[in-house]
């Protein structure tokens, strides 16, 4: 049975518990993440190459069974710097059939969440520099991930075309910053219309991942992850099947309006300076 989307820009009583003040607990020290920090890095990247040769070999295997690796091998480190994720919405993570998961990008830490929370048929668009890390960047070519050149807007343009005629044919759900990059302000930014131009050539539901407390387990400017608590909201999905180019602009401030329910926008020097 085909899943059907909700309108999700409504302010139920879910939303509104769901955007309740999160307060992390405070996280742990230094000392167990700079521990932890090779094996980590040795895991990501190691575990990483493995998919990598499965998919180039066991490709059929590897695709059946491409939501479990990947939930592994975002998993393991995790575990291993002592990081919980308080998770809510699990019917919406887990939700069939074709459509994009668009979440906040915080930190490096980000790409370890999508794995270990991956949904059915998980695809991400990544940018083009990924494919120079060691292992990670094999994976993403190796399993046809979708690559997104910024510097070239008629490359980003004709890749996010392909990556929609995959998500229809294949039934793929692909997972996108629509920030584009992560704040170094801290906040949540302005969105970028690509995932949403997907949205309104596939019809594809638009399902939101709130991540919140990533600023304290891994701050920015730095590669290690403290023991600590993260909150994730997987929201009901956000149905695009009435949407227009012409419009694009609404549906973009209605879906980022449903992020600041839960998330603070991003610090200006205004914001920055004492009132």
């Amino acid at each position: 049975m085909n899943h059907t989307p909700s309108r999700g820009l409504d302010d139920t009583s879910e939303a509104r518990d769901a955007a309740a003040e999160f307060s992390p607990p405070p996280p742990g020290g230094r000392l167990r993440g700079a521990l932890v920090f090779l094996p980590i890095f040795l895991w990501t990247i190691l575990a990483a190459t493995m998919i990598a040769l499965l998919a180039i070999f066991a490709r059929a295997w590897t695709r059946r069974r491409l939501q479990s690796l990947v939930r592994i091998w975002g998993r393991v480190p995790l575990a291993m710097a002592g990081v919980r994720v308080d998770l809510h919405g699990r019917e919406h993570l887990e939700a069939p059939g074709p459509k994009l998961f668009l979440f906040n990008h915080v930190s490096t830490i980000d790409l370890l969440l999508l794995g270990a929370y991956a949904p059915p048929a998980p695809c991400v668009a990544y940018k083009r520099e990924f494919r120079r890390i060691p292992g990670i960047g094999w994976a993403l070519i190796a399993l046809g991930m979708i690559e997104v050149d910024r510097s070239d807007a008629e490359r980003a343009i004709e890749s996010l075309s392909h990556a929609g005629e995959r998500l229809q044919t294949e039934g793929l759900t692909l997972m996108m910053a629509p920030e584009g990059t992560r704040s170094r302000k801290g906040g949540l930014q302005q969105f970028k219309k690509g995932p949403f131009h997907v949205a309104i050539a596939t019809r594809a539901p638009i399902y939101p991942i709130i991540w919140r407390g990533i600023e304290e387990v891994n701050p920015m400017g730095t590669w290690l992850i403290r023991s600590g608590e993260i909150r994730a909201d997987c929201l009901p999905p956000i149905d695009t099947s009435g949407w227009e180019t012409e419009t694009i602009e609404r549906h973009i401030a209605d879906t980022r309006d449903v992020f600041l329910r839960y998330l603070p926008p991003e610090r200006t020097a205004d914001t920055d300076s004492p009132s």
